[in-house]
């Protein structure tokens, strides 16, 4: 099992917060999505199998209309 927290960017004036975070839900793997103030709009926690859907995960969730970037910060076994 692979976790990572992915930091994600909005651009685009006129996007529609929910659209966005129903699409995001609606991906497989995704656990939660946060809408964060700060430099970073949205943090994505997900779960995958290994770093091959993990990497497929990401993807996914870039081809969100009104996702212009991503951030992954995978979590490492403590």
């Amino acid at each position: 099992m692979v976790s990572a927290f992915i930091f994600a960017q909005v651009s685009g004036s006129g996007v529609n917060v929910d659209t966005i975070h129903n699409a995001l839900h609606a991906i497989g793997g995704v656990k939660t999505v946060h809408f964060v103030a700060g430099p970073v709009d949205i943090i994505i926690f997900v779960e995958t199998a290994d770093p091959k859907s993990l990497m497929e995960t990401v993807g996914k969730i870039r081809a969100v209309n009104g996702v212009s970037g991503t951030d992954t910060r995978i979590v490492l076994p403590v």
